[in-house]
């Protein structure tokens, strides 16, 4: 019984944790971020703020669950490491 209680619990705090994954920019046009894997994100913050984040910056993309327009979503959270910055974003593709 123990043994099986110790198992949920790993599982459950496992089931909370982000998945991650490393990428490339491939381009950026004006709200939407294109990657090197063929995906596709549409930013949900300021887009001006990825003006200057330069092609092939290594980027790391963790899904997060929280609010998006007043409704919990799934959405990602991009972390350019090149430029030391984070957007939000939802994935088009």
């Amino acid at each position: 019984r123990s043994l099986l209680s110790i198992i949920l619990l790993l599982w459950m705090s496992a089931a909370g944790e982000s998945a991650c994954v490393d990428d490339a920019l491939d381009s950026v046009e004006q709200d939407t971020l294109l990657m090197d894997s063929t995906a596709v994100y549409r930013i949900l913050d300021d887009w001006k703020a990825v003006v200057f984040w330069l092609l092939l910056s290594k980027v790391t993309i963790c899904d997060q669950v929280g609010n998006v327009d007043d409704e919990t979503e799934i959405y990602y959270e991009i972390r350019n490491h090149d430029q030391n910055q984070m957007v939000r974003a939802m994935r088009e593709r």
